[in-house]
């Protein structure tokens, strides 16, 4: 497979140069020619006339359907888009879709961080590739306390529901992992003074795979909440139920996001 020369290729540059004078300059990689941006985190690159995708590590950039997905794409374009770029692998090299999963430096930058800084990318750990986590979960905070991209009352961050919020989740109950899919749950609280219409509104996780779309007619009472299993069952006035056929919420750590009908941000939890 194409990713496995690319692969090697990494290996032996790694095995083959020294170790930076400086402390901020990357470990060994291997540096490629950036052939087009994906979308805020996925690249194509070449490399010894070999195209590979690229996966940036540690985050998750907004879909192109969904609110900042256009501007997040556009963002990591402006950053590389046309050159030449390093890349460094971590624990594992390739997921599995057959893309390359890396981070990114451009110029010493590390492309990862700096898009979760800019409110580009929401951070997401991808274990066991975690080495540069802790670098770009707090320019993610960063981001999100200033306000910069998708977190801007101006483009995501909707203030209209700012009385709902979630409230706890339980991403690991007892037993097998999947065992119990009904023990893990997520609140949905209204702490305003009207009742909340969830009509169209969405719950999803970080990696934004899984997603509840709350059907007509949802709504959560002022002072009350609404309790959202992943497993089956039948729908009543304070529970819904996801169905899925597994986990939704990560064990180790995830975020909940609940956009509005419009896809703005309206609540956030982190675990």
């Amino acid at each position: 497979m194409k990713t496995l020369a690319l692969v090697a290729i990494i290996a032996f540059a790694a095995a083959s140069c020294t170790k930076a004078a400086t402390t901020t300059s990357p470990k060994p990689g291997v540096r490629v020619s950036v052939v087009d941006v994906q979308d805020g985190d996925s690249l194509l690159v070449e490399v010894d006339g070999i195209e590979e995708r690229v996966r940036l590590i540690g985050v998750n950039a907004p879909e192109h359907d969904e609110c900042f997905g256009q501007e997040s794409a556009a963002g990591l374009r402006s950053l590389i888009d046309d050159r030449e770029v390093q890349i460094v692998t971590d624990v594992e090299a390739g997921d599995q879709y057959g893309r390359l999963l890396a981070y990114v430096y451009r110029d010493g930058i590390l492309i990862n961080e700096e898009i979760a800084l800019r409110g580009l990318a929401l951070a997401r750990a991808y274990e066991p590739n975690t080495e540069l986590q802790g670098r770009i979960d707090a320019a993610a905070q960063d981001a999100r306390e200033n306000q910069r991209g998708m977190w801007s009352p101006a483009t995501c961050a909707s203030q209209s529901g700012a009385s709902v919020t979630v409230a706890e989740i339980e991403p690991n109950p007892p037993g097998p992992d999947g065992g119990n899919l009904n023990g893990e749950w997520v609140v949905i609280a209204n702490t305003g003074d009207s009742m909340i219409d969830l009509t169209g509104w969405i719950l999803r996780d970080a990696s934004s795979v899984h997603r509840y779309l709350f059907r007509a007619g949802t709504s959560i009472a002022s002072g009350s909440d609404l309790v959202v299993h992943t497993g089956c069952g039948d729908d009543d006035a304070r529970r819904r139920y996801w169905c899925e056929d597994g986990p939704v919420w990560d064990n180790t750590g995830d975020t909940a996001l609940l956009l509005d009908a419009d896809g703005r941000m309206t609540a956030t939890f982190d675990y």
